[in-house]
Parts: C-alpha cells; sequence; structure tokens
C-alpha cells in the first residue's frame, strides 16, 4: 500500500508540475520510495556555537552555511547539516530556520 501511495504522489506531482516522466531509464514500477521517515531527521533546536578558532573539527576546506542579520553572523557547517538538515535558531533576536 505504501508504494501505491508513492506511486499516487508521483504522479499527482508529474500532474501539477508538468515534469515529463516519459523518458527514463529505471523502469516505474521498479522505482520505490526511499530515505527516512517522516520526521526522521530531527532538527536542531538549541545548536551551541564556538568561536572561529576554537572550531577544530572543521578544516578549511568545509563548507558552512553563513548567515548574517545585522552585526550578528554564524555559520552552520554542512557535516552537521547532512545529519539534521535543519536548525531552529534566532540571530539579533529574529527567528530563522536554517535548512540544508
Amino acid at each position: 500500500m505504501k508504494i501505491l501511495g508513492s506511486i499516487v504522489l508521483i504522479f499527482l506531482f508529474v500532474l501539477t508540475t508538468g515534469f515529463d516522466l516519459t523518458r527514463h531509464s529505471v523502469p516505474t514500477q521498479e522505482i520505490r520510495s526511499g530515505g527516512p521517515a517522516k520526521d526522521g531527521i530531527p532538527s536542531l533546536t538549541d545548536p551551541l556555537f564556538v568561536t572561529a578558532d576554537k572550531a577544530d573539527f572543521l578544516r578549511e576546506s568545509d563548507r558552512v552555511l553563513g548567515v548574517a542579520l545585522g552585526k550578528e553572523a554564524k555559520a552552520y557547517p554542512v557535516k552537521i547539516l547532512n545529519w539534521h538538515e535543519a536548525v531552529n535558531d534566532s540571530i539579533g533576536g529574529t527567528a530563522i530556520l536554517a535548512t540544508w
């Protein structure tokens, strides 16, 4: 039943977006839902921060998602966002959602 639901959702997406699935390399009957279940990736709600000189877990080549508001800026390492995908935070008193 889950597979049928996934196929119906894909079909509805195709109908509403005009996405063309007539040319594909994988037979449609072999397409399966994947990844974690709903709410399977926990967001971070009270992230801890360190100054750049104390971030010894990062290399210079590591990517970060940077957010700046006013005079305040924060960096969210992609290697952490890969596990959580979303961070509920605030910058300068403004609530934000940093997502990857």
